[in-house]
């Protein structure tokens, strides 16, 4: 009889001991390190702003509705990918590349779609129809970008012939190009327009129609992720919340904000 209090004893202690925990879990959500860039409207590199970022904005609605908490942080590009792969880091937006198929899982449901355009100033008369056209310009590179594979060939090929200027933060191409530093440089159209818009020079600059690279950009999960267990069924949900929030208008609302 004591044996069997005993038994039931340690059921009802265990029992409690899994519905607490259960119970903690349920109200302290797993926490997801998601990679923040320098890529405004998308992201601020969280830095305190009015707003937080396009895709910031997004991918807190979805990663909530998945039960997670979003946590988002800036690394430079070089350290983003090594994290990246050693799982110190959950998730990430990239456009599709082979390459980076053995360091991320992509999702199938675009977040947004960008392109890569050339900048130059106002009054320039540059035009651009081909790569030979950077030729003799003074080109401007911001450290990190990747691009289109043909047109990062071509900035390799400028880096090593030593006619390349390379920017380390988000506006220093631009204040290069309106300081004469530079005749030309190639990022996102929708960044450049916010960063010039912020600096007060959008009238200054002129962006070219021709396209180095227009991508859609996915959500990624990194393969080494050991807080997302089902890796490919996590982001087939957050697909399904992408699509969900595309339909009910909230994804129109929230890129209104950020003139995209």
């Amino acid at each position: 009889m004591r044996r069997n209090l005993l038994n039931f004893g340690l059921v009802v202690a265990c029992f409690i001991a899994i519905s607490g925990f259960r119970t903690a879990e349920a109200g302290d959500p797993e926490s997801l390190k998601i990679i923040e860039n320098d890529w405004p409207p998308y992201y601020f590199k969280n830095k305190s702003d009015k707003l937080p970022g396009f895709a910031r904005e997004i991918l807190s609605i979805c990663i909530s509705r998945l039960g997670y908490r979003a946590e988002f942080t800036f690394y430079p590009v070089k350290r983003m990918y090594a994290y990246l792969e050693r799982g110190e880091l959950d998730i990430s937006l990239f456009s599709h590349k082979k390459s980076r198929e053995a360091l991320v899982y992509f999702g199938h449901e675009p977040l947004f779609v960008s392109g890569y355009r050339p900048v130059v100033r106002s009054g320039s008369g540059i035009r651009i129809l081909s790569l030979t056209d950077f030729d003799d310009l003074k080109i401007g590179h911001l450290a990190g970008l990747r691009y289109s594979e043909a047109f990062l060939t071509y900035i390799k090929k400028r880096r090593n012939a030593g006619t390349l200027i390379t920017g380390t933060t988000g506006d220093s191409c631009l204040r290069m190009l309106t300081e004469n530093i530079i005749d030309i440089f190639v990022d996102t159209r929708n960044t450049v327009l916010w960063r010039a818009q912020q600096m007060g020079i959008t009238e200054k600059i002129t962006i070219l129609d021709y396209d180095i690279q227009t991508s859609p950009y996915f959500v990624t999960v990194s393969k080494a992720s050991p807080r997302i267990a089902d890796k490919p069924g996590f982001l087939e949900q957050l697909d399904d919340c992408l699509r969900v929030i595309k339909t009910d208008g909230r994804y129109r609302e929230i890129a209104r904000k950020y003139g995209l």
